[in-house]
């Protein structure tokens, strides 16, 4: 038997699955789409597969006691090895995996449906091991199975099935481990670009508010401190000064806003970007087309935040594999679909489709919900395309807006 990995800790399995850090971590359970309500409940699932070890006591038609007895005392065995398995650690279950393997070559001689015992040992070997040892672990296991079964006289199709449907098992066991792990890289990546992104942000907002305030904060401290010197001796002089620094404070005041306006400014590339990140995470695939079109800041800005909140719905909702992305111009008039193939339920508008409404709406567009054309929802979001310079009060009510 191969030596495990050294890399195997004594840490829980099914508590690093439930709660996974490292994305190179073995697992014992494959992560579904279900909640972790249901994770709860799985080793018991899997014992649904144990009707395959009595199987052969109803066709048996030497059936006797003793056959009845040694299943029974096998079952006893197994089970606590079965449970086991889900909190061991990676050296423990290696033991549970070759323990569980042996109870099969012990049973097999009263009752061939013992092969599941098997089965399940290099299942739990294939969560525990690195594909190349788990292989081993595997041609080890079918290899001793073979020979019992050559000397029992069993036919040549029950260890050829034994071996396929093992092998069928193993691999899918694999291949499994190595989407999780892709997903966790996905999502720690994710995680990384939001970070990275947020420190950026944060960053530019540091510097914008020193480069705004640094210098007007200094000039209000200056002419405040003159206009107190001034007031006994010049009246007027003072007063000048206090206006100037009303003027300087609503200056600032306006700069101030300018600044917090482009905190929530985000790019559609940039977005669509992320959330490819985010679906591919969750198993969703994303198309995009946009057309070629030159858009304004806040135009911009409406439909990355359309997108961001889109995309968190479906994730959320909608139980979707496709999603897909078209921007699309119409003489003076743009126009954002989103659609996807989850479920096609009615959409509660909430406070995301609200706020995605209300910031369309103040361009002088409109959003609309309809069913997608394969056959889940559709976002549709049009929009007027702007002037170059969009008016004061137009610029101000929306930054107002994407605050809310």
């Amino acid at each position: 038997m191969p030596p495990p990995d050294k890399k195997s800790e004594d840490t829980s399995l099914w508590s690093r699955f439930m709660n996974p850090v490292d994305p190179n971590s073995p697992r014992l359970a494959v992560e579904t789409s279900g909640t972790m309500h249901n994770y709860k409940y799985l080793p018991y699932i899997n014992l649904v597969y144990l009707m395959f070890l009595f199987f052969p006591l109803f066709f048996n038609p030497r059936l006797d006691n003793i056959h009845i007895i040694a299943t029974l005392a096998s079952l006893a065995v197994f089970l606590p090895l079965h449970f086991m398995s889900y909190s061991s650690s990676s050296r423990v279950a290696i033991l549970i995996a070759a323990a569980m393997v042996l109870l099969c070559y012990a049973l097999m001689p009263l009752n061939y449906g013992a092969n599941t015992y098997l089965i399940y040992g290099v299942i739990t070997a294939a969560y525990v091991y690195k594909a190349r040892n788990a292989l081993i672990f595997l041609s080890i296991a079918l290899v001793l199975m073979g020979i019992q079964a050559y000397w029992l006289k069993f036919p040549v199709v029950f260890i050829a099935a034994t071996a396929i449907m093992s092998s069928m098992l193993v691999f899918y066991t694999l291949y499994s481990r190595n989407v999780e792990r892709s997903n966790q890289s996905l999502r720690l990546s994710q995680q990384e670009v939001q970070r990275l992104a947020q420190s950026a942000e944060r960053e530019r907002i540091g510097r914008d508010l020193h480069d705004v305030l640094g210098h007007t904060l200094s000039l209000i401290v200056m002419k405040s401190e003159l206009a107190s010197r001034l007031f006994e001796r010049d009246p007027d002089a003072a007063i000048t000064q206090i206006r100037e620094v009303e003027n300087v404070a609503r200056d600032a005041l306006g700069q101030i806003r300018t600044a917090v306006a482009g905190i929530k400014l985000a790019g559609l590339e940039a977005e669509l970007a992320n959330a490819r990140l985010s679906l591919l995470s969750a198993d969703i695939q994303l198309h995009y087309q946009l057309a070629q079109i030159q858009l304004s800041t806040e135009v911009e800005t409406v439909l990355a935040l359309a997108v961001r909140e889109a995309v968190t719905n479906i994730i959320r909702h909608s139980n979707a594999r496709h999603v897909e992305i078209e921007l699309v111009k119409s003489r003076n008039t743009l126009q954002l679909q989103i659609s996807d193939d989850g479920k096609n339920t009615l959409v509660v508008p909430g406070h995301g489709l609200s706020g995605m409404r209300e910031r369309l709406e103040l361009m002088g567009g409109r959003l609309e919900i309809d069913t997608g054309p394969r056959g889940g929802v559709r976002l549709i979001l049009s929009c007027p395309i702007p002037e170059n310079n969009l008016s004061n009060s137009m610029q101000a009510a929306l930054a107002t807006r994407q605050h809310e």
